[in-house]
């Protein structure tokens, strides 16, 4: 025969004895709170049916720390081995050893979404140097020595509702202006004038609702670029549960304004938190998580006023 065929039909025989493992939820958005069972199933897809020793169903729950490159040289011992915080560890057999037949065989699973002894379930967040993360992973063990494991894992959502009422509604109003001003960027103009006013509707904040307000700009003496609305993680890590390094950065940023603005006219404020880089505050012994807003109003000549506005965030 022509030898150029034959490593093709044995790739091509190689490709059918492949066998798939696909994981799939019952809920097409992923999200469950605490106390939901969460139920799904795992399709193995084979060609000529498949020996295995048991199929498992692996749930995790994990908070995983990491120190900036700030903070390395201050706690150096614990930058190189920070285990993760473990929210949830379930480890359960879907089916014993045998085989599974030929073609697409759908294997059923569920589980009770609860945290493991004295811990609480968070919100799934994924930040810089703090990562809330949930994960599901189902195993076809190997049979005999050939075999091979197969492994599938997928995220699933995890938010949690406040336990005690809503927080009360609490307007934060500002007004900051060129005598007033506590922060900035750039460098302003000898005799460079502003006044600018406006409020948060509420400082207290649902996670799944907008933060809303309105800002006004009294007066400028020169004109103005943008004004924008600038969400800020602040993340701290208490390592040894004294010393905390705290690190701030910037989950988004929305212009409220382009271009100049007319003075005594109200603009408003509409701006979504992302989800899942977005969530309720944490305050736990060796991490904590908080967010805050920064109103920055640039000019023309590049210098940039800057108001800041903590929030509590809850859901």
């Amino acid at each position: 025969g022509d030898p150029k065929r034959t490593p093709q039909a044995g790739l091509k025989m190689g490709k059918e004895k492949n066998s798939q493992l696909e994981i799939k939820l019952s809920r097409y958005n992923r999200v469950y709170q605490p106390g939901e069972t969460v139920s799904g199933t795992a399709t193995v897809s084979t060609n000529g049916g498949l020996a295995h020793s048991g199929i498992h169903l692996k749930v995790e729950g994990t908070v995983a720390l990491q120190l900036s490159a700030n903070a390395v040289g201050l706690f150096e011992a614990f930058s190189s081995n920070f285990k993760p915080v473990q929210l949830i560890g379930l480890s359960k057999q879907v089916q014993p050893a045998g085989k599974l037949g030929d073609g697409r065989i759908v294997i059923p699973f569920e589980f009770t979404l609860l945290p493991a002894a004295q811990k609480q379930l968070l919100d799934t967040y994924h930040g810089v140097f703090i990562c809330v993360q949930y994960t599901l992973t189902v195993e076809v063990l190997k049979s005999g020595m050939f075999g091979q494991t197969m492994t599938e894992t997928t995220e699933f959502i995890v938010e949690v509702p406040n336990k005690t009422a809503a927080p009360q509604r609490s307007p934060a109003h500002f007004t900051f202006s060129s005598d007033s001003i506590k922060k900035s960027r750039g460098t302003r103009e000898a005799g460079q004038t502003f006044s600018i006013s406006g409020m948060l509707e509420s400082s207290s904040v649902c996670v799944s609702s907008p933060i809303t307000g309105k800002v006004t700009v009294k007066e400028t003496s020169r004109p103005i670029s943008t004004i924008s609305l600038q969400l800020i993680r602040v993340e701290t890590i208490c390592p040894t549960g004294e010393g905390s390094i705290k690190e701030a950065s910037e989950v988004q940023c929305v212009q409220v304004a382009r271009g100049h603005v007319m003075e005594n006219f109200e603009l408003p404020i509409h701006v979504v938190m992302p989800r899942l880089f977005s969530a309720p505050s944490i305050h736990e012994k060796l991490f904590q998580l908080d967010f805050e807003v920064n109103l920055l109003v640039e000019f023309d000549n590049g210098f940039t006023a800057i108001e800041n506005i903590p929030l509590k965030i809850w859901r």
